[in-house]
């Protein structure tokens, strides 16, 4: 009797741990599985660990990223991502110039920048918090609208930026279709941002771009949603 009694405790539990796995594989077949889509956005240097070189202008430095990608394989994502960036702000332009135009007057400053973002992103393992590593390309254009009105002076410049970069994180999925992910991204990158400058007493200001080259280690947070399945 007591050896039917531990047989039937023993096939009890083997039945529930072969059930719970089952459910756990269905699960992550959910979470990542060749058909799937994956949208989702990212901030783009949320927080700036290390800058190699002074790249100029933050405003440039932190945008916000649509991405969309596609499973290839079952833990391997090909995608794309739109790096998007606007940042206006006001500040005060002290002027010694000519007569008519001596004193200080309010500006406007508007940096607006968009770009295209293609990347590979590999998963490790299985289940709720999966690691990941990757690599990106990005191209940015990027534009600078400056502007003072009381003395009519309006001034634009266009600039852009490339970058290679490398990543790894984790995605920690809250459900089997959303996860919020981690990421620290080091990333190589050359280009010329458009900037405003005043030569002269005369007020004759112009735009022009700084040249530069840089590397960046920047942490960074997102959100992804997993849709679709191949038919």
């Amino acid at each position: 009797m007591k050896n039917f009694i531990l047989g039937i405790i023993m096939l009890t539990l083997t039945e529930s741990a072969y059930a719970q796995r089952l459910m756990d594989n269905r699960a992550v077949k959910t979470q990542s599985s060749i058909g799937h889509w994956v949208i989702g956005v990212e901030t783009d240097n949320l927080v700036i660990l290390k800058k190699v070189r002074d790249i100029g202008d933050e405003d440039y430095q932190r945008r916000l990223m649509p991405t969309v990608g596609y499973f290839v394989t079952r833990n391997l994502i090909l995608g794309v991502g739109i790096p998007l960036g606007l940042a206006p702000r006001t500040g005060t332009y002290y002027s010694s110039g000519t007569v008519g135009q001596a004193g200080v007057y309010p500006t406007s400053i508007s940096p607006k920048q968009i770009g295209v973002a293609p990347f590979i992103q590999q998963f490790i393992g299985q289940g709720k918090v999966k690691p990941f590593i990757g690599a990106s390309y990005r191209y940015t254009y990027q534009q600078l609208d400056f502007s003072i009105r009381d003395i009519s002076v309006y001034l634009k410049q266009t600039g852009n930026e490339s970058e290679l970069s490398v990543f790894t994180g984790l995605t920690y999925l809250i459900s089997p279709k959303i996860g919020i992910d981690v990421k620290l991204r080091y990333g190589w990158q050359s280009g010329n941002h458009p900037y405003v400058s005043f030569p002269n007493l005369m007020e004759s200001g112009y735009t022009s771009n700084f040249a530069y080259t840089s590397q960046t280690l920047a942490a960074n947070i997102g959100l992804r949603l997993i849709i679709g399945k191949k038919g």
